[in-house]
């Protein structure tokens, strides 16, 4: 009987890498004009996501995508353009294909926009990291980690379960900015000089400050403050559980 459970247990062991090795890879790459201030939108559910300012004229889309054969041709990664507008969907399926347990693609992207462009990604686990992108940016995943760098004056971020970190340009003098998040930390860089109205929401969590706050009104779920005498900036923080930090 021994035997008999060590021979299923070395033929289970052999099987895993013959079904791993069923996933291909394949690439992709795409050049577009976009006109200044133009919008990039992407949506995606599983694999990295980045995404670089540079002062350009077009759109770079790099992609690697990984499935079984049979994904990766009824599931496209579908490019639209259409006046100022790229909209990116990861995961367009064929009309009338379905496989239970196979309906999405794995894909990394490594995007290049001109520097102006606004951006509004949505993803699911895909951890998202933009940087040096000065145009309007709405950035929302379910268990993605969300990463800004150089960020600009305009930036909603939202996320349930994954860690944000903001760190907003050194030229933003009074951002718009908006945050979320269920059980993940949160963590805002703005420039010393900043001018905001800060206001933070939460259940549990806790929120501190490496930048001097003038507190309007606290309570245990709820506080409001200034920065450097607010200004018409504004700063709104939601946490249901994660706890907030503004830092230097």
């Amino acid at each position: 009987m021994l035997t008999r459970r060590l021979f299923l247990a070395a033929a289970c062991c052999c099987l895993v890498p013959a079904l791993a090795s069923a996933a291909e890879s394949e690439r992709f790459h795409k050049v577009l004009p976009l006109a200044p201030g133009g919008t990039l939108k992407l949506d995606t559910f599983s694999g990295d996501v980045r995404i670089t300012g540079a002062d350009v004229s077009q759109v770079t889309i790099d992609a690697t995508r990984r499935a079984d054969r049979d994904v990766l041709d009824h599931i496209k990664l579908d490019v639209q353009a259409s006046g100022d507008m790229i909209v990116v969907d990861a995961n367009k399926k064929d009309p009338g294909w379905e496989h239970r347990n196979k309906n999405v693609v794995e894909t990394t992207f490594e995007i290049q926009v001109p520097r102006a462009t606004r951006l509004d990604v949505h993803a699911f686990s895909s951890p998202v990291r933009v940087q040096g992108v000065t145009g309007r940016q709405r950035l929302e995943t379910f268990s993605g980690r969300l990463e800004v760098v150089d960020g600009p004056a305009a930036l909603s971020a939202k996320t349930f379960s994954a860690e944000i970190d903001l760190r907003v340009a050194a030229n933003v003098a009074e951002p718009a900015i908006e945050v979320e998040t269920f059980s993940g930390p949160i963590q805002l860089r703005v420039p010393d000089a900043a001018r905001a109205r800060v206001e933070f929401n939460t259940f549990s969590g806790d929120m501190t400050s490496d930048l001097p706050l003038t507190l309007q009104r606290q309570s245990r779920r709820h506080l409001v403050g200034e920065l450097n005498g607010a200004g018409s900036g504004t700063v709104h923080l939601k946490s249901f559980s994660g706890d907030v930090k503004i830092v230097r």
